[in-house]
């Protein structure tokens, strides 16, 4: 007499042979089979050629952006006023202004030398006439830094003179009052300009988030391909769920610093060659921090996409349950961009920096910029390993609780539900 057995779709698969693998190797063998299958795939070497293009393209930017000195033109009548002007414009350190003498020989009178110049954009101003009193011609409005800058030059050309008429050796008496000036001291000296500080938020904030976008979603991907085969029935009939999920994490996050070694590497190259960038003293100990938080903001976003995309079985239904951490990603690099140009020392992006999930993007760009404090740098480090502590071990409930279900969406309280 024979019976049918009566399979429930339902109940957990048998556990697998705790002595047929040790978690070590398993973990690795799982780690191995993700970094091989990725790392020799076209898509991998064709996005890792891409970035570096676009690295080299956006240095070029960087460059062509920059503007050179304001050039101001002077007549031979105001000539003589030339090395006053060039010295007061060295002593100021936000203008930049190089003074150039015009001639008017064989094109008319300087006059209309002059005014060509102005109408053609070649210099932004003019200085003609006599050194006490001299006429400064503009095409529309006139530079208010140009303006102190001559007035300057002006007031210390009559002043030389006044002193060596009354028998005054001048060099003596600028060196007395030099003597008298007020020093100024920086507590946070900074070495970037404007344009530099946002090319280096730019670059941190939106590497790491493209990494985190573009490996997480792969890995979340590979999560729905697994079951929708049911490939990862036969995985899970020698391993664990952990140690699958564990293994998974492990080789996409080395076929990812990879990647971002190489670009970062790149990044250094160009930037050091070109001079587009003034990049911390520490090259190295900032690309070794970079890849610190990569891993640590990887393995948090990662098991949680890892885990949502577990409770589906199609591709199609996969965007649904990955956009809560979608959006955990995304807020710390808008964050990033919009807080730290603004004004990287405000109060409000240095305690979000502290906070995970906020931290792995958000810190790493202030520590670039060289403004995070080391004590803000350990707290965020500990609440983000905390963090990741926490949250892989919820999502690798999750994870062991749907990827064997199939079917419709697993609902969120049975798959956080202890068995």
């Amino acid at each position: 007499m024979s019976t049918t057995a009566q399979v429930d779709k339902d109940a957990p698969p048998p556990a697998p042979d705790p002595g047929a693998l040790s978690a070590r190797r398993a973990v690795g063998l799982v780690a191995g089979r993700e970094i091989n299958s990725r790392m020799r795939t076209k898509s991998f070497v064709l996005s890792t050629l891409g970035l570096v293009v676009a690295l080299g393209v956006y240095t070029l930017i960087i460059l062509f952006s920059k503007e050179g000195p304001t050039k101001v033109g002077i007549d031979r009548d105001a000539a003589a006023l030339r090395p006053m002007l060039t010295a007061v414009a060295d002593r100021a350190t936000d203008v930049d202004f190089e003074f150039v003498t015009i001639d008017g020989e064989g094109e008319g009178d300087s006059g209309d030398r002059a005014e060509k110049l102005l109408r053609d954009g070649d210099v932004a101003a003019v200085i003609s006439g006599d050194t006490a009193g001299p006429t400064m011609t503009v095409e529309r409005e006139t530079d208010p830094d140009l303006l102190a800058v001559v007035n300057a030059a002006v007031a210390e050309e009559r002043t030389t003179r006044e002193l060596e008429r009354e028998g005054v050796d001048p060099v003596d008496f600028a060196q007395r009052v030099a003597s008298s000036a007020t020093q100024t001291r920086a507590l946070e000296p900074s070495g970037n300009s404007a344009a530099e500080q946002f090319a280096l938020i730019l670059s941190s904030t939106g590497l790491l988030y493209f990494f985190f976008i573009v490996y997480g979603i792969m890995l979340a991907q590979g999560v729905v391909e697994e079951k929708t085969s049911r490939v990862v029935e036969l995985l899970l009939s020698s391993i664990r769920p952990w140690q699958l999920l564990a293994g998974k994490l492990i080789g996409v996050a080395v076929v990812g610093v990879t990647q971002l070694v190489l670009l970062g590497g790149a990044a250094v190259v160009l930037a050091e060659g070109t001079g587009a960038i003034s990049l911390p003293t520490a090259v190295a100990g900032t690309l070794v921090t970079m890849g610190v938080w990569f891993l640590l903001g990887f393995f948090l976003f990662a098991a949680m996409l890892a885990a949502a995309a577990a409770r589906v079985s199609r591709q199609e239904d996969l965007q649904a349950v990955v956009q809560p951490v979608m959006v955990l990603i995304t807020t710390p690099f808008v964050l990033g961009i919009a807080l730290l140009s603004k004004n990287a020392h405000d109060p409000v992006i240095e305690w979000l920096s502290l906070v995970p999930p906020l931290s792995p993007i958000l810190m790493p760009a202030r520590m670039l910029l060289g403004i995070a404090p080391a004590w803000q740098v350990a707290v965020s480090l500990v609440l983000a390993v905390a963090a990741l502590a926490g949250l892989t071990r919820i999502a690798g409930r999750m994870y062991a609780n749907s990827v064997l279900r199939s079917g419709s969406r697993v609902p969120l309280v049975e798959s956080l539900r202890l068995r």
